[in-house]
């Protein structure tokens, strides 16, 4: 009897057990089998996803480095715009330290490249080059290169955000640039125009390039591009100061324009020679102004007229022979002198030089140690 309520008892716990399980099973709404075929389901759809995403990733690489390699260096850029290529051409005619430096990938550059217009005001501003290829002589294509080194920055990559007001950068060329920004960016050189940076940031494989309308003109070089005009005849004879009584003789006779007039070469006297002639001439005559009658107005505008020929002649083509001065029918003579050439005029005594080739816009000036005197103004003296 005992045995049947142990066995009965068993039964109902057994089955009190199974009721609970299904009960817990219910409560979580889903069954084993289930959890772990969605365990498997998320699992996968993990992978997938990093899958995804590590070739998403690995095209992003490979896209970023093949726009790096891409990139011309600057020397290729240059190159391969047509608007650049006078800057071109330059970099070409120049010896190979600046288009080594430009293409150089391992460094890094800022170059600030002239446009064609650019460079083509640079030449038409020139007196002496009229195209890129006029920079043949050794010396010249020195000069050339100075200018472009100019323009080159090594060792950094100035983009335009990082060129303030103020900003001074050495450049290939040794000498400094200055930036100022007004709106736009100007680079400061050693002339009176600043250069304006049309088009920034010209990403390359070794840098960055700028495009300026102007070329840039270090002071080293500022002298052998734009040497200053001579001055004209009369600005040279009233600015030496050994020249000072003749300039007064040609105020006096009122020759100054007829001096500034054409191409001439004028052999003046100097102070010490004048004085002679009023030594010789005597008490009466101590200055220009003494020449005051008619007839001594008509020999002092006679002799200054005698002192000046109609052409330009430097030392390297005076030549013995006659040379017709600006009196009508008068001639002064080119002879040998106990110094090498002299002058020979009406009188008896040769005029020897001082100094030849003092280069006037309008002539050239030799001076000589005696006054000339023509033959018309030698009867008004005697």
């Amino acid at each position: 009897m005992k045995m049947m309520i142990t066995i009965k008892f068993l039964k109902n716990i057994a089955s009190l057990i199974l009721v609970l399980a299904i009960a817990i099973g219910c409560s979580n709404d889903s069954d084993p089998i289930d959890d772990v075929d969605q365990e498997e389901v998320a699992q996968e759809q993990t992978e997938e996803e990093e899958e995804i995403t590590g070739e998403e990733t690995a095209e992003e690489e490979e896209e970023e480095t093949s726009e790096e390699e891409s990139l011309l260096n600057a020397v290729e850029f240059i190159d391969s715009e047509e608007s650049l290529s006078m800057s071109s051409d330059a970099l070409n005619v120049i010896d190979n330290t600046l288009t080594d430096a430009l293409s150089d990938e391992n460094g890094t550059v800022t170059f600030f490249v002239p446009s064609n217009e650019a460079f083509a005001d640079f030449l038409e501003s020139l007196k002496e080059y009229a195209a890129v290829l006029d920079f043949d002589e050794e010396l010249e294509k020195e000069i050339l290169a100075q200018v472009l080194k100019y323009h080159a920055v090594i060792g950094g990559a100035n983009f335009s955000t990082e060129l303030s007001n103020g900003t001074i950068l050495e450049t290939l060329q040794s000498e400094e640039i200055k930036i100022t920004v007004d709106g736009d960016v100007y680079i400061i050189d050693t002339t009176e125009i600043d250069a304006k940076i049309t088009e920034a940031d010209i990403q390359v494989a070794n840098g960055v390039i700028h495009i300026i309308d102007k070329v840039l003109i270090p002071e080293a070089v500022l002298a052998d591009l734009f040497p200053e005009s001579p001055s004209s005849l009369m600005e040279l004879i009233n600015g030496n100061e050994d020249l000072s009584m003749f300039a007064e003789a040609i105020e006096e006779a009122d020759l100054e324009s007829r001096f500034n007039d054409g191409d001439l070469t004028v052999f003046a006297p100097t102070n010490e020679a004048i004085e002679e002639l009023f030594n010789t001439l005597g008490d009466d005559y101590n200055s220009f102004s003494d020449f005051s009658n008619i007839l001594e107005q008509q020999a002092l505008r006679e002799i200054i007229l005698g002192h000046a020929v109609a052409q330009v002649i430097p030392r390297s083509e005076l030549k013995v022979g006659s040379l017709p001065t600006l009196i009508e029918d008068d001639a002064v003579d080119v002879v040998e002198g106990s110094g090498g050439l002299a002058l020979q005029d009406a009188s008896e005594f040769k005029a020897n030089f001082v100094e030849f080739d003092i280069e006037a816009s309008n002539g050239v000036i030799h001076t000589i140690d005696k006054i000339l005197i023509p033959q018309k103004a030698l009867l008004i003296l005697n």
